[in-house]
């Protein structure tokens, strides 16, 4: 009988995504599972702030790391939602806040009755009735999971960090569970002739890494899926206008804000996140009506 069990992967490409995959999979799947990572040192990653949704706490959860000690080695934040920006007219703003709005009331839940009560001609803002509204506005946190006797869950949150960062973080983590890391440039992806899945990776070196699985983190360039299986993308520019972005980082020169601000231009919008030794800035438009000079 054939065994078909998956003895290695093989990851192409570090970054958050190769090292979080790297990160997870030994720790899921157990020290039996031999995992590489291949990456050269010639490609740089887009070292940027990220901000990340509230989800990224079940990825800490699984790997049994605590939240301090990670926002301390990536210099993190809290978020607790992003703020907009002239979205609907100059001068608008909101946060769309993580976490729970209103307080579900029978069957319904509160989105509905506030629908309701707006048609009726009540006209309280939305947000007024979000926790995390509030501690937003106030630069206000703490990890509250319920608020008392009122049935109200806590404060929902999520972080920003540096990306560069929670790679190195990750890649020491990963290193208790003898993920191999392999510095090199991929030259060859070499593909079954009889089914044109993968077989194995030749590096510029001429080394050659074989494997059961291959997991493609190489981003934009897009090395096993586009290139070597023409797995191409789903062009979404009818509905997604911006194609292009510039990521400047800059100092904090005020308190650091518990939520990403995203503000809206005449070609696309502009991110800020808060870290806690600088901030994350970026430019987001379309080439179409903003050339590169402009922005």
């Amino acid at each position: 009988m054939n065994d078909n069990r998956i003895k290695k992967i093989v990851i192409v490409g570090g970054g958050t995504a190769g090292w979080m995959a790297a990160a997870l999979i030994p720790k899921l799947a157990g020290r039996d599972l031999e995992v590489e990572l291949i990456e050269s040192k010639s490609i740089g990653t887009v070292g940027v702030g990220e901000a990340t949704i509230p989800q990224i706490r079940l990825l800490l959860d699984a790997l049994q790391i605590q939240e301090q000690d990670f926002l301390k080695h990536v210099q993190g934040t809290y978020k607790l939602g992003i703020e907009f920006c002239n979205w609907g007219k100059l001068g608008d703003s909101y946060i769309h806040t993580f976490g729970d709005v209103g307080r579900r009331l029978g069957v319904l839940d509160f989105h509905q009755v506030w629908l309701r009560g707006k048609q009726l001609g009540f006209h309280e803002n939305f947000w007024k009735y979000s926790f995390n509204d509030r501690a937003a506005r106030e630069h206000k946190f703490a990890p509250v999971e319920k608020l008392g006797n009122t049935g109200l869950l806590g404060i929902g949150y999520a972080f920003h960090f540096d990306a560069s960062m929670v790679a190195s973080y990750l890649s020491e983590y990963a290193a208790q569970f003898n993920v191999k890391h392999t510095d090199g440039l991929i030259k060859t992806v070499k593909l079954n002739t009889e089914n044109g899945y993968i077989d194995s990776l030749l590096l510029d070196d001429g080394r050659e890494v074989s494997g059961d699985l291959f997991i493609d983190c190489s981003g934009f360039r897009s090395l096993l899926l586009g290139d070597a299986l023409g797995v191409g993308y789903v062009d979404w520019s009818h509905w997604l206008a911006c194609d292009s972005a510039l990521a400047v980082p800059t100092e904090n020169t005020g308190p650091v804000l518990p939520y990403t601000r995203a503000t809206a231009h005449t070609a696309g919008w502009q991110w800020r996140i808060p870290l806690q030794h600088r901030t994350g800035n970026g430019h987001v438009y379309s080439s179409r009506f903003m050339n590169d000079d402009e922005a």
